[in-house]
């Protein structure tokens, strides 16, 4: 098998894991046990009753009553997706010889997993302080109107919490792609390569930074200058946000065409610096 094939073998079942972390049941469960925790809350009350009901502490409450399928099975299953993606990243190198670290220990002391802990922990507690004022908004709005549909409002909630879901499943899946990103970025740390391929697909919203390159070999001089106008370090954040490309570190005497893919053009081009984006452009 190539090198090129390897290459595209493991992107693929990588790309597969990363797909996974986008559906995570936890939080399909989450939204689920949420809105029952309301409904049931208010099942059998009067209207007096619901005048007088505390809606924050009855939301509180179910979020409670719901947080083990975002705090314990969602952290089980964004743990099981890193542990997937950093394996398949040791086995490749593996079978090229090299002797690679305990990624996930060598990760856990790296600032960058330092700050992306805190960039999910902060996203997760903002999401939760949208869900419990949207849900509150939501409830006093039909108690407003003087009578209650249990049908209408199970409906009501269930969407603006799903929306809601799909936000902590994007968070989800960043974790699970930084730790693959930063993975290899530990890896060519400990083995001691210099060259890094770009890899992945041109489409129609392909950012112009990724476009200049794809299927490129470069040094890591090169790809330390490089700005990519969004997120950095551009050797393990790529094109930036929801970038579906990716660095793969590699030794160019490891196969002859992957020597002949060596870039030899100017990082940066003199009259037009294409490898700078002001703002993220689609999902690429």
């Amino acid at each position: 098998m190539s090198i090129f094939a390897e290459i595209e073998s493991l992107e693929q079942r990588v790309q597969q894991l990363l797909a996974q972390a986008g559906e995570y049941s936890s939080v399909d469960d989450f939204v689920g046990a949420y809105t029952q925790s309301i409904l049931d809350a208010l099942g059998g009350l009067s209207q007096r009753e619901l005048a007088g009901l505390d809606l924050q502490q009855l939301v509180e409450d179910a979020l409670e009553a719901s947080a083990d399928f975002i705090n314990v099975n969602l952290a089980a299953e964004i743990q099981s997706g890193v542990n997937n993606v950093l394996a398949e990243t040791a086995t490749f190198y593996t079978a090229r010889g090299l002797d690679i670290p305990d990624l996930a220990e060598a990760i856990s002391r790296t600032e960058a997993v330092q700050e992306l802990t805190e960039l999910f922990t902060t996203n997760m507690a903002e999401m939760r302080e949208e869900l419990l004022n949207g849900t509150i908004d939501t409830l006093q709005s039909e108690l407003a109107q003087g009578f209650l549909d249990r049908a209408d409002l199970e409906d009501l909630i269930f969407q603006y919490t799903d929306g809601k879901a799909h936000y902590a499943r994007t968070n989800a899946r960043m974790i699970v792609s930084s730790y693959n990103r930063i993975g290899r970025e530990e890896v060519r740390a400990s083995a001691g390569l210099t060259h890094g391929f770009y890899y992945g697909d041109a489409r129609v919203n392909t950012r112009p930074f990724c476009l200049r390159c794809i299927d490129k070999v470069f040094t890591i001089e090169q790809i330390e200058q490089m700005d990519n106008g969004q997120l950095s370090p551009v050797k393990i954040y790529a094109g930036g946000w929801n970038c579906i490309h990716s660095w793969l570190w590699v030794d160019p005497e490891w196969d002859e065409e992957l020597k002949g893919k060596i870039n030899s053009e100017p990082v940066v081009a003199e009259e037009a610096d294409y490898l700078k984006l002001k703002l993220p452009k689609g999902d690429d």
